[in-house]
């Protein structure tokens, strides 16, 4: 008896402190001793067919783990519960609960798990992270984004980046491998990778218009500089910025909001098409006519 007990600790010690009834079998306990384990509480139901070791603390992840384990074969952490994981969103509440993806062959409809079936899982889109069966960070990014605020997805992109080196070309190959995923579209833009100059520029004369603020020449020459945007009557001249050869889009705004702070006036696809009413209020005194001074603002 020792020995099955010291082999089920050292098994569920590897798994957040959860383990299944198979597993359990695997260590040479039989159904009466599982049984008998519960009532006495060295194991505590958690699922059907999911025990946790009673004398193991239990955490986030020991609660993943479970909903994994409890949702059967090809079972994978998803949505939410991923990027909660791999800290792709930042959670100021509680964390969220368990999302698991599971083959549409799957039956099983555990209590309290959110469970998504699809016909089909591309092995690439699948991992492990923290001893945890769990989507990779595009397709976790390809699951939340049409639930997601565009700022937070953007942001979210950015920290698949900075915490796990996902490059916007490996979330453009999920995106391809999944095509009928409603999202695809949302994720592009959060990633900035299908923005355009001219997309800018139709975008940001747009906004100026709803807020009957003078329209600038464009695409002008200035003293040997091309510029986007250039308003004779003040000398102010805007640059419209594409994300499309930078690393991260969250980190590029986060850069071009800083030159912004230095008298260096540069707008993004975020600025122009997610925060207009923010971007109106920090132009609307420099564009509108106000005889003053004429002057140039550096280009960045």
């Amino acid at each position: 008896m020792g020995n099955k007990r010291a082999t089920v600790a050292r098994q569920a010690a590897g798994q957040h402190g959860v383990i299944a009834s198979w597993q359990l079998v695997a260590t040479g306990l039989d159904r009466s001793e599982i049984h008998r384990w519960v009532e006495s509480g060295r194991l505590l139901r958690l699922h059907r067919g999911v025990y946790a070791v009673g004398h193991l603390r239990r955490t986030k992840q020991s609660e993943y783990m479970a909903a994994v384990l409890a949702s059967g074969t090809g079972a994978v952490l998803s949505h939410l519960a991923a990027a909660h994981l791999l800290k792709l969103l930042r959670v100021k509440a509680m964390a969220p609960a368990a999302e698991v993806t599971v083959p549409t062959t799957a039956h099983r409809r555990p209590p309290g798990i959110t469970i998504h079936r699809v016909r089909t899982l591309d092995a690439r889109d699948t991992s492990t992270f923290d001893d945890i069966r769990i989507t990779t960070v595009p397709r976790t990014l390809l699951d939340i984004a049409p639930a997601t605020e565009p700022e937070l997805l953007a942001r979210a992109c950015h920290e698949g980046w900075v915490r796990h080196r996902t490059t916007p070309h490996m979330v453009e190959a999920c995106i391809a491998r999944n095509p009928r995923k409603p999202g695809g579209a949302k994720l592009r833009r959060a990633l900035g990778s299908d923005v355009t100059l001219s997309e800018l520029e139709k975008g940001f004369l747009k906004l100026l218009r709803a807020h009957d603020l003078p329209l600038p020449r464009t695409n002008v020459d200035r003293a040997g500089d091309k510029v986007d945007c250039y308003w004779p009557h003040n000398g102010l001249t805007i640059e419209l910025q594409s994300y499309r050869y930078h690393a991260t889009r969250a980190g590029f705004e986060t850069d071009l909001a800083r030159r912004r702070r230095s008298n260096h006036l540069a707008y993004s696809y975020g600025d122009v098409f997610e925060r207009g009413d923010a971007t109106i209020a920090e132009l609307a005194g420099e564009i509108k006519p106000s005889g003053g001074s004429r002057r140039r603002v550096p280009r960045t």
